[in-house]
């Protein structure tokens, strides 16, 4: 996701757009993405082919299940890098548009499974705010962010179909108000249980403070959701005119002014949150004095201020505002800064083999994680000493030892 930001930022870059440096460097990271991408499913499809137990463990894992949503918005990051390959160079033609449209019907319908599915396995799972462990109140959003990204793509791609098919791109950018009004209203949700967080246990552990950041995902990829939609339906509309609404010669300039009026409200929440971040760090950094050690939560922060910047850049060409184009500029350019930083500092956990350790394997939890579920109601001290420990329930035919560790289902 973080790659495909950087790929989008840089087909979008406000200054230099009048050469093809930058479209040409898009194309480079658009490639870099894909083989991320497929590396990244090839091995989690063999993880879960050779050893299917542990896709079970994953979907209960109260942190890593959450983590899901990031396939379908890391595919439509490719849809929208490929998109932009085809209007800028005319790869593929007429054809390719078409099954970039195709692909992004099914990035869509996995991206509503995710959330719906997701929603009710945190309704009926071992999540909840009466649990020891919150981190899902840190992330929890996460699972709807992908609408978001879906509509922001269904957007894109509107704007491309409209020369050739007008009822395709109409179906399109209705179908994308739908996902934008859906995932920004469940993520607006979740920031709200985050900020009840914030106040009530006070800023995340090291390990987890970056996670402030992960808010800006759904505040800018929803504020250009919106713009991009806005734009497309104020082209498309009106297809009959007459003297009332919907049929008014008006009527797409007003649906763009309430975009318009929506996109402003959450660049402005955005930098509320920034402000929130930064504090939180500086209270972990300054007043606890402890260091924030490099870890793959890191990446965390890439693709939320990737898509921030490509809020600021689109309300500076609504807006036709040279504030808006400086700070998109600069926000832009930190982002390269950051991704380049994170990329490299991750060449030595990807060598040793320590980036695709899962956090849902027993083999990395204490023994108190492994107990099963009955013996946990003697351990209430223990659990709530430690936050994050989620008690560990045994599959059927699993079988613990008297360490409490997980044996091989062979072993009698």
């Amino acid at each position: 996701m973080g790659t495909g930001a950087v790929s989008a930022l840089l087909n979008d870059f406000p200054y230099g757009q009048e050469n093809d440096n930058l479209r040409i460097a898009g194309c480079v990271w658009f490639i870099l993405n894909l083989a991320i991408f497929v590396f990244a499913c090839v091995c989690s499809l063999l993880r879960y082919v050779m050893y299917p137990e542990i896709f079970w463990l994953m979907l209960s894992h109260t942190s890593q299940s959450l983590y899901i949503g990031c396939f379908p918005m890391g595919a439509a990051t490719l849809i929208n890098s490929a998109l932009a390959l085809n209007q800028n160079w005319g790869f593929g033609g007429k054809g390719f548009l078409y099954f970039l449209w195709g692909c992004w019907w099914l990035d869509s319908a996995f991206s509503y499974l995710v959330a719906f599915g997701m929603l009710y396995t945190m309704a009926s799972g071992p999540f909840g705010m009466s649990i020891p462990s919150r981190i899902w109140q840190l992330y929890g959003f996460c699972q709807y962010v992908p609408l978001v990204v879906a509509s922001s793509t269904g957007g894109l791609l509107s704007e491309a179909l409209r020369p050739h098919a007008h009822t395709l791109a109409l179906i399109s950018t209705a179908f994308s108000f739908v996902m934008v009004a859906m995932g920004l209203a469940f993520a607006l949700m979740m920031i709200t249980i985050y900020l009840l967080r914030l106040l009530v246990h006070s800023v995340p552990d090291p390990g987890l403070i970056l996670s402030a950041f992960i808010v800006l995902g759904p505040l800018g990829q929803g504020g250009f959701s919106l713009l991009i939609n806005g734009t497309s339906i104020s082209e498309l509309l009106p297809l009959h005119v007459g003297a009332d609404f919907p049929q008014s010669a008006l009527t797409g300039q007003m649906i763009f002014a309430v975009c318009f009026c929506g996109a402003y409200a959450l660049w402005a929440i955005g930098i509320a949150w920034v402000v929130v971040a930064v504090c939180s760090i500086y209270h972990v950094v300054a007043v606890r004095r402890t260091k924030i050690s490099f870890n793959m939560g890191y990446w965390g922060m890439i693709f939320p201020n990737g898509v921030f910047a490509l809020l600021i850049v689109e309300l500076s060409r609504v807006l036709q505002s040279p504030f808006f184009k400086v700070l998109g500029s600069l926000w832009s350019a930190l982002t390269f800064l950051l991704w380049g930083y994170i990329f490299v500092r991750s060449i030595p956990p990807f060598i040793d083999g320590s980036l695709f350790m899962a956090p849902c394997l027993p083999d990395g939890r204490t023994r108190q994680q492994l107990l099963p579920m009955s013996q946990t109601h003697s351990h209430t001290s223990q659990v709530h000493a430690s936050p994050d420990i989620v008690p560990y329930s045994p599959l059927r035919g699993e079988k613990l030892d008297v360490h409490g560790v997980l044996r091989d289902r062979r072993e009698g």
